[in-house]
This record gives structure tokens, sequence and C-alpha cells, in this order.
């Protein structure tokens, strides 16, 4: 239309007229491209610092993690260590690894099944000898660390394998007082040796050496006198007394030096009491008047009542036994509402006063949660897949999983393990293209305006 308004102008100038409301169509058009393009150029910024900004999963950091909810840079990691977040430089100058090793490791890609199978790592929760989810065996291994108020377990790395195996990003580091090569887990923070390792000893100072006394030189006496010989009897030798039998205090047919002298079969020495201690735990509904739980599922509200008992099958007493539970899992979801006068710390541990069990004896303690009402609905933790899964799982001695409802929407959401693939790269390619564009269209119309006052000053000599 435009060329042909411009073609036929030299011949009928009323066209000026016409042309003047063209002129002022196309001005309109232009502010609307000129806002239109404004806005794709917003989005498309948006889009870049979405490409170069990636998402990441939001899910629930996990009380099994070291560092809660893990890591994201050697940098980050230090700085936890540095700070000594939930005693994480202690727990690592265990095992001799300074904070500084974090920094000066390297990241690389860690398979569960790696070394053997010989890759185990470390959490703050116990697992139990089978992995609940898994099915798989983990051969946990409690360790008790000073200074550090909650022990910590050892267990196979693959035991969290839900397939074949497991890729996990990870810091290897070298620690720098032993020389061991260990891995430090990106999701988590959790530590990963091959094979259980053993605490770091410092070597012992080399004594000081005792100053060399002065010698100071006797006087030589100018007369020695002779002495005079006699006769001594030699000396009666003294028997040696027979080893005297000292019985077992557990059994009298065997000494107490034996390595079967032991208050249980369970235990490693004659003073190791405590692996004589048998666990055991049951779980009761009493708003739904389920008197065994496990395994059942339970609803927003429930009261649910534990019964823990520590029974001492030795032949020894017990002294100073602390009975502990740990909650994590059940705290997810409940409440506590009576904890028979325990302690709860931040883990998530519950834990009594120190008593004596006798042979044959046990203690008992009693613990009742109210689900919340409503269920929360919190995704599952990547590094912990038992952390927030709809099921209140607690260990000891014995396993409890107490099942919850999920709503469709959790569901759906637990089905993958990563997020999505949404073309981020392919997206900001588009994003230009309409740019470009958008910017084509907003340049020819006013260029259309320009080549259109142009034509109407040279037949009329004057404006629009």
């Amino acid at each position: 239309m435009f060329e042909k308004l411009i073609a036929n102008l030299p011949y009928n100038p009323k066209i000026i007229t016409e042309l003047g409301f063209y002129v002022r169509r196309i001005r309109q058009e232009e502010s609307i491209r000129r806002l239109g393009l404004l806005f794709i150029v917003l989005a498309f910024f948006v889009q870049f610092f979405a490409f170069i900004s990636p998402p990441t999963p939001s899910v629930a950091a996990s009380t099994n993690d070291m560092i809660n909810g893990g890591f994201s840079s050697k940098t980050e990691l230090v700085a936890d260590c540095t700070a000594n977040i939930k005693d994480y430089r202690t727990i690592l100058m265990y095992y001799g690894i300074h904070c500084g090793d974090l920094g000066s490791g390297q990241t690389v890609s860690l398979v569960s099944t790696s070394y053997n199978k010989r890759l185990f790592s470390m959490g703050w929760n116990p697992q139990g000898k089978i992995n609940v989810i898994t099915k798989k065996p983990t051969d946990e291994q409690p360790v008790s660390i000073t200074g550090v108020s909650s022990p910590l377990y050892w267990r196979y790395l693959w035991s969290w394998d839900t397939g074949s195996s497991s890729t996990y990003q990870a810091v290897k580091i070298t620690a720098s007082m032993t020389g061991r090569t260990y891995y430090v887990l990106y999701t988590c923070g959790n530590l990963v040796s091959i094979g259980l390792p053993s605490p770091y000893i410092p070597p012992r100072p080399a004594p000081t050496p005792k100053p060399t006394p002065t010698t100071v030189p006797t006087p030589v006496p100018t007369s020695i006198p002779t002495p005079i010989a006699t006769s001594t009897p030699a000396p009666t030798p003294t028997p040696t007394p027979a080893p005297t039998f000292y019985p077992c205090q557990y059994d009298s047919s065997i000494s107490a030096s034996s390595s079967q002298c032991k208050p249980c079969e369970e235990s490693l020495s004659s003073t190791d009491t405590v692996a004589c201690i048998q666990y055991s735990k049951t779980a009761a509904d009493n708003t739904q008047g389920i008197a065994d739980a496990n395994g059942k599922t339970a609803n927003a509200g429930d009261k649910i009542t534990y019964t823990l008992t520590a029974y001492n099958s030795g032949k020894a007493t017990v002294s100073n036994f602390v009975m502990q539970d740990d909650l994590s899992y059940v705290l997810d979801y409940a409440n506590i509402v009576s904890d028979d006068n325990g302690s709860l710390n931040n883990s998530g541990v519950l834990s009594w006063p120190a008593v004596n069990i006798a042979p044959s004896a046990s203690e008992t303690h009693t613990i009742v949660v109210t689900v919340k009402n409503p269920i929360p609905q919190t995704l599952p933790s990547s590094s912990d897949p038992e952390y927030f899964d709809h099921i209140m799982t607690n260990i000891y001695g014995n396993t409890i999983n107490i099942n919850l409802p999920q709503s469709p929407v959790t569901v759906v959401a637990t089905t993958t393990s990563s997020l999505p693939n949404t073309g981020p790269g392919n997206s900001l390619i588009f994003a230009a293209l309409i740019v470009v564009i958008a910017g084509y269209f907003l340049a020819r119309s006013r260029l259309l305006v320009l080549e259109s006052s142009i034509a109407i000053q040279d037949n009329n000599g004057g404006g629009l």
C-alpha cells in the first residue's frame, strides 16, 4: 500500500491527505512495536540469567546430613568446616583431616560400588543392619567421637542404591595427618572412606634428654687398709611360688585372664558389658486402637505410643547405661506429647539419665507423639530418601515403620529424582530470534515514517 501511494503521489496531489493519515497510523504502530520490543528484551534477559544460573532441586535437608543440604563449592565446604557446623571440624580431626585438606581436594564423580564395594559413608541417623528402603545390608558400625554429643554411623555407600549403583559428585581429599584418601559428598557433606577408618592417634613427643651430671673426682686416701678375708656362706635359693588361679567372675571353671571370660557371647572382652544389651521397640496407634502399628497407616492427628526396652542378657551389671532413641524421621511428621522425662537434642535424639541394669533385668521408656495435622507434604531429600518419605521410621533394635497418606501432588512430584531438562539453551536461541524479528519490524516502521515525511515535504513543502 505504501509503495502504491508514493508511486501515484506525483500524478495525484490529493493523495497527500491519505498519505498523512497513513503516516499517523504507522507512528502509532511504531509505538506499540517499541513497547513490545522492550518486553521481549526483558524476557530475553530473564531467560539468559536462568541459563547461566540453572535451578537446583528444592527439597528438605536431612538430619542425616553432616552438612545440612550439602554444599555447592569447596569454598563453602571449607567455611562450614572452619565454623565447626554440627561438629564437622571435630569429626574430621578425629580422622586426621584438617579443614585446609578440603580446599586442596579435587572434584570427582564417585560410583557407590567402586573399590570392590568397600566404600563406607558416615551419617548421623542409624539405619539398622538392613536399609528399610533398598532392603540391602548396611554393615552399620556406630562410632562415638570425643566432643560430639551423639554417635555417628558408618555403613556401605551402596546400601542406599535403589538400582545397581549410584554416582555422586564428591571432593576427593587426602588427610594430611595420615595420608589416607577420603571423599566428601556434595549433596550432604557426608564423609566417605575406603573401608572402615581408624581414628588418628597423634605421635608421642620425644622424651626430653636428662642433663648429664657433673662428676666430682673422689680424693684418693694416702693409705688404704688391707681387708681381712672372711668366709661368706652361700645364699639359700628362694623357691618360686606356684601361680595363683583367679577364676572368671562369669564362669569359675576358667581363668579370669582367658579370652572366654566374657559376660555374654556378644562381648569382645571381659569388660564389654554393653554388648549384652538387647534392644527392642513396639508402637501402638491409640487413636485407631491398633496394638501393633508397624506397617500400618496413621492419619493426621493420630496419637502413637512407642515403647522402648533395653534388656540385659549378660551375667554382669551394665553400669551407667544411657538409653537413646533417634526420632528424627518420626519428628518429620509428628510432635512429642510425652517423653518419659527424656531430653531431646537438636539432632532429634531423645536420651534419658544413665542407669544400672542388673543381669536379666530391663529398662523401659515410653514416648507418645501426635501426627501433625495437616501432614507435611515436603518432598523427600535427594541425599537421604528416608527423609520426608511419608513413613515414620524408627530403629531401636528392630525397625518400626508407620505409613502416612500422601497428597496427589506429592505422589506425582516424587516420581522423579532430578529436575527435567527444559532446554534453556534452545529457549535462549529462540528468544534471541524473536528479538531480532521484532527489532526488524520496528526499524521498518520508523523507515516508512521517515520516507513518508520526505515524500510529503517534497510535494507540498510543508509538514503533515
